[in-house]
C-alpha cells in the first residue's frame, strides 16, 4: 500500500512517535517529510509504502506557521518545554516588535536550535546538548518569505510566518528576542501549511488510530506531488524509462522535476532538461 497521508498532530507528540504508531496501524512501511517539535501542533506529511521514495521532494517544500513567541524568557530549547537559563526584563512596545520582524524577511542566517536534529560529526546535537555540551552549530542561510505580526499582547505576541525547508522556527523567535535585547521562547506553535497542502486537509492523529478503516484516509501518491508538472509517456518511452534510460521529450516545453505517467499509470518522478527526460525516483507498475 502507498500513498499520502496528511495528519494533523497533536501537542507532546515527536514525530518519530507518530510514524511508529501510524506504521502499527497501517502495518506497512511509513515515513515523514518533516519533523515537527513536540511543543507544535499541525501538518504532517506521511508517505506509505514505495511512496516514501518521494519524501526528499516534498521537504524541500516551504512550510508556513502561526507560532506565539514570549518576551523576557530565554531556555536551552528555545521553547517552553526547555529549561529556563535566564529572565530579562521587557521594555518594548508592539511598534518595536514590529520593527524587529523586519530584519528577518528574505535571505537571513540563522544558527540551529543546541536542541535539534543537526548532526555534528555523526551525533544529533541534541544529544550532545543533554549530555551537557554545547553543539558547535554552523550557522545557515534559510529564507523567511513572510513574517507578519497577528497579534501582540505583551510579553506574548503572535507571527504567521512562510518559510524555507531548513529554518528553524524556534531560533528565528530566539533571534527576534535577542534583537529586542529581551529574549523570547516560543509558546505555542503550528504548522498550517507545506507547499500545496493545508491543516484543513489533514485528519486528527487520535481520528485516524482509532478508524475502523484508515486506509480512506490514504490518498494515492501523486496526488502527494501535484506541485509538479505532468509528463506522459507512449508505451516505447515508458519502458526506457522503467528500465532507467532517459528519453527525448519532443514537443513537450518543461524544465525541473516532472512527474512521469506511462499510459496514464503514475511511475515516478524525472527531471527534464533541454528536451531530455532523466528518471530519478522510480515505482514501477504493480502486475
Amino acid at each position: 500500500m502507498e500513498g499520502v497521508l496528511l495528519i494533523n498532530k497533536p501537542k507532546g507528540w515527536t514525530s518519530t512517535r507518530v510514524v511508529e504508531e501510524v506504521r502499527r496501524k497501517l502495518g506497512t512501511k511509513v515515513g515523514h517529510t518533516g519533523t515537527l517539535d513536540p511543543i507544535a501542533t499541525g501538518l504532517m506529511i506521511l508517505l506509505t509504502g514505495r511512496s516514501t521514495r518521494f519524501a526528499w521532494i516534498i521537504q524541500q517544500l516551504p512550510k508556513t506557521y502561526r507560532v506565539t513567541g514570549i518576551l523576557g524568557i530565554v531556555t536551552d530549547t528555545y521553547d517552553l518545554d526547555g529549561r529556563v537559563v535566564e529572565r530579562r526584563n521587557v521594555n518594548v512596545s508592539c511598534e518595536d516588535v514590529g520593527r524587529a520582524l523586519e530584519r528577518f524577511r528574505g535571505e537571513i542566517v540563522q544558527v540551529p536550535p543546541p536542541f535539534s536534529a543537526k548532526r555534528i560529526k555523526g551525533r544529533r546535537a541534541y544529544e550532545l546538548a543533554r549530555r551537557g555540551e554545547r553543539p558547535d552549530l554552523k550557522p545557515v542561510k534559510v529564507s523567511v518569505y513572510k513574517l507578519e505580526l497577528l497579534e501582540c499582547r505583551l510579553p506574548e505576541f503572535t507571527v504567521l510566518t512562510e518559510v524555507s525547508s531548513g529554518t528553524y522556527v524556534r531560533s528565528l523567535i530566539h533571534d527576534i528576542g535577542e534583537a529586542l535585547s529581551c529574549g523570547a521562547a516560543v509558546k505555542d506553535l503550528v504548522r498550517t501549511r507545506v507547499g500545496p497542502f493545508s491543516l484543513e486537509e489533514a485528519v486528527p492523529l487520535e481520528e485516524f488510530l482509532t478508524s475502523e478503516d484508515p486506509r480512506k484516509f490514504i490518498r494515492p501518491v501523486d496526488e502527494g506531488l501535484q506541485f509538479l508538472p505532468v509528463v506522459s509517456l507512449d508505451h516505447f518511452q515508458g519502458k526506457r524509462v522503467l528500465n532507467g534510460n532517459s528519453v527525448l521529450l519532443k514537443g513537450k516545453e518543461v524544465e525541473g522535476y516532472v512527474r512521469i505517467y506511462i499510459d496514464n499509470v503514475f511511475v515516478g518522478i524525472g527531471t527534464a532538461k533541454g528536451g531530455v527526460l532523466k528518471p530519478e525516483r522510480i515505482i514501477p507498475p504493480k502486475t
